[in-house]
Parts: structure tokens; C-alpha cells; sequence
């Protein structure tokens, strides 16, 4: 594999992401939609954890400080595939949405750091909803959304001494939403509709720590701490409002009036995560992570139809999770090399309906196949999960992710020899 075979499916991933569609649930209706954590594919088929995690050949967007163990040049990139049964008190419905997270590319500096840049998906909006009936003296009304925002993002971890690293990622967010509600009634001549654009622009810091101890000639202990600070999200909706004949796919405009622009913000609190995770580098390794963070809060008069009926609190999840190596050298078994993994995770959202939080549990599975000569290899993996539950505001999510990554690895910036 070349450097310009890299950087060819690089261009080719990056110029795919903006324009898809990364989600199709009712809860991506809430805020500025689902929140996407930072994790590759192999991190998320341990349940999420990655913050105490350092490997030589593969990325970790969990904690900038574990760039500095990087040793091999890697590129990364992720997709994923989304079934979803969603469940109310009365009907079934299912979804399937094809999503690429991330295209991510990492290259050590030295031996003692190492440096990261890419796209990632943070959040995303996909719904179609519906209230009501169309002969009723309240009417139909039809809930539809869709966008999302992304991070470009750089990262870099430094050795400091010996077993002690430190990291700093800055993302640059930016993306657009698009959330339009329309009534429908027999009575009345023309449909009603708002159209509600939203653009999001702003800035994430991460910091991280990571230290790595020996309890033995093979077995080591690390600890990871990273804190996230989210600078205030800018939010500039323009609402338009018209009438005339509505359908799925027709729209036919019979009268307008003249749209309107309105600023506001989200102020993402400091969020904090602490693992700790022990093994065998090269057999078997263990990991358990936890993060919180307070309340989010709306600033302003945008994204009114998306918060309130919500109530905001506190934010926290908690993963564990490992992999099992058989025999990582072997040269008589290919599935000894195979790297298996497996994790799960708990998260409260922070979101309340009518008292109810919506919560998330989750559990993974997944392999990753050794590819060429070690450093590079294809991760397959199956997350099931339950999001939310059936109450008379609330619907089930029963969600299946089909899930795979393509990592690439090469040594770049060979020493020449000299005869």
C-alpha cells in the first residue's frame, strides 16, 4: 500500500460525508438531534472505551494522549449500517439508514508523539412524525427533519516521560438542520407550513492524560482522564412560513410571508471521563470508563420546537469492555491473529419528557481480520441496544448496527540506507 492509495480514499470518504443521511428516529427530533460519541469502530465493539487504551497501530479518538503511542502512519475510516424497530403502545415501524462516522488519518512524529486529523459526524437529524388526523377538528400535522453537524478535527499526544502522556484535540463543528412542520386539515383550502433552517458553527477542546504503569514483565495497568469543552454553539435559524397544497414529494406555494432570522446559542458544559483499564497488551485487555458532564442549556429563541417540552439534567454513561488476542504472532493460525472484542454500555441522556429520561443501553460484539503483513486490518461488529421505552409520550428504539472500519497501516519516512 502506497502513501497516495491513502490519501485517495481519504478524498474520496471526506467528500461523501456532508451530504448523508446519518439518522432516522424520533429522538434525533429533540435539540439539534442525536449526539454521536468520538469513537472509532473498534472502540465502540468494546462498549465505548478507548480513554485508557494506547495502541502503536491503530487510531484512538477517545483521548488525544494516546497519539503519542501511535507508530505506524494509519488511515481510518468507518461505516455503518442502522436498523431500527421503533415500538409506541399501539404500531411497529423499521428503518435502515447507511452512515460513514469518520475518515481519519493519524502519523507518529518520533517516538514519543503523534498527530491526527479528519471528519467525524457529532450529531444528526432524521424523522418523519405525524399527530393527529386530517378530518379532525384539530387536523393532521406532519413533524419532518433532516441535516446534522460534523467536526474537522486535529489532534496530538506527547510522551512527556516515561509513561506519562499528555493530548490536546481541537474540532472546528459546523453543519445545517432542517426541520419543517405542516398542517393539514379538511375545512380549510390551503396547508399550512414552517420551514425552520438552522446553521451550527463552533469550536471543541479536548484534553487528555494518560498514564501507563507495569504490575508485571507482562502485565500493565492504564489510567485516561479527558476533558471535553464545548465553546458556545452558535445557532442562526431563518423560519419561513407559506401556504398552499402539500404532499411527500409535491409542494405547490400559493402564498408567503417573509422569513424570519433569529441568533441564539447552545452552552455545552465541561464534560469529564475517567477509565482505568489492565491486561496482557498483546493477549487480553480490560477497561471500564465513565463520563458525566451538566446540564446542556438553549440560549435564545431557535430550535423552540425542538426543546420545549424537554427538561435538561445531568449527563452520564458508563462502558466496559476488552479484547482477546489468541496467539498475536502466530504463523500456523490466521484466526489466532484475529483480534475479538466485546463491551457494553449504559447512558443517561440527560433528556427528560413528561418525567421520563431517555436512556440507552447497549451491547457490542465484533473481530477485527489481520490484514497484509499485521498493520492493517478490516473490523467487522453487531451493536444491539434499547433506546428510550413505551409511556405515552415516549416510543422503544430496538437498534441493530451493523458495523465496520477499514484500517490501513504503513511506515512512512523510512531512513534511507547506505551501502
Amino acid at each position: 500500500m502506497t502513501h497516495k492509495t491513502i490519501l485517495f480514499f481519504a478524498l474520496i470518504f471526506s467528500v461523501g460525508m456532508a451530504a448523508q443521511k446519518q439518522q432516522d428516529t424520533p429522538y434525533s427530533f429533540f435539540g439539534v438531534g442525536t449526539l454521536f460519541q468520538a469513537k472509532t469502530i473498534e472502540e465502540s465493539m468494546m462498549g465505548g472505551i478507548g480513554t485508557a487504551i494506547s495502541d502503536p497501530v491503530h487510531l484512538n479518538f477517545s483521548n488525544p494522549a494516546s497519539l503519542s503511542g501511535l507508530r505506524f502512519t494509519n488511515f481510518s475510516v468507518g461505516v455503518v449500517n442502522s436498523q431500527t424497530t421503533i415500538s409506541d403502545a399501539e404500531v411497529q415501524q423499521k428503518t435502515s439508514v447507511f452512515s460513514i462516522p469518520y475518515v481519519a488519518l493519524g502519523i507518529p512524529l518520533g517516538n514519543k508523539a503523534g498527530f491526527t486529523t479528519g471528519f467525524r459526524a457529532k450529531t444528526a437529524v432524521g424523522y418523519a412524525l405525524t399527530d393527529g388526523d386530517i378530518a379532525s377538528d384539530e387536523g393532521l400535522y406532519t413533524y419532518e427533519g433532516n441535516g446534522g453537524s460534523n467536526s474537522l478535527f486535529f489532534g496530538m499526544g506527547v510522551r512527556v516521560f516515561k509513561g506519562l502522556s499528555v493530548g490536546i484535540e481541537g474540532a472546528y463543528v459546523f453543519g445545517d438542520l432542517e426541520n419543517t412542520i405542516t398542517h393539514q386539515q379538511n375545512e380549510i383550502l390551503y396547508d399550512t407550513r414552517e420551514k425552520t433552517t438552522a446553521v451550527l458553527r463552533g469550536f471543541d477542546t479536548k484534553f487528555g492524560l494518560h498514564y501507563q504503569g507495569k504490575v508485571s514483565k507482562k502485565q500493565v495497568y492504564n489510567l485516561g482522564m479527558t476533558f471535553l469543552k464545548s465553546k458556545e454553539l452558535k445557532v442562526t435559524e431563518t423560519s419561513s412560513f407559506y401556504s398552499g397544497f402539500f404532499s411527500a414529494d409535491f409542494e405547490s406555494v400559493k402564498n408567503t410571508l417573509a422569513p424570519v432570522t433569529k441568533e441564539g446559542s447552545i452552552n455545552n458544559p465541561l464534560n469529564t471521563t475517567l477509565a482505568i483499564g489492565y491486561g496482557e497488551l498483546t493477549k487480553w485487555y480490560a477497561s471500564i470508563e465513565y463520563s458525566f458532564n451538566d446540564a446542556v442549556t438553549y440560549n435564545g429563541s431557535t430550535l423552540q420546537n425542538n426543546v420545549r417540552q424537554l427538561k435538561f439534567d445531568n449527563y452520564q454513561r458508563i462502558s466496559l469492555g476488552g479484547y482477546f488476542i489468541p496467539k498475536y504472532n502466530s504463523l500456523s493460525s490466521y484466526f489466532s491473529r484475529v483480534v475479538y472484542r466485546a463491551g457494553i454500555k449504559y447512558e443517561n441522556s440527560g433528556m427528560y419528557l413528561d418525567g421520563t429520561e431517555i436512556t440507552d443501553f447497549g451491547m457490542s460484539f465484533g473481530i477485527g481480520l489481520p490484514m497484509g503483513k499485521g498493520l492493517s486490518d478490516l473490523n467487522i461488529g453487531v451493536e444491539y441496544g434499547i433506546k428510550g421505552e413505551v409511556t405515552d409520550t415516549l416510543v422503544e428504539e430496538k437498534y441493530i448496527n451493523l458495523k465496520l472500519s477499514l484500517s490501513l497501516g504503513d511506515k512512512w519516512f523510512r531512513k534511507r540506507k547506505i551501502d
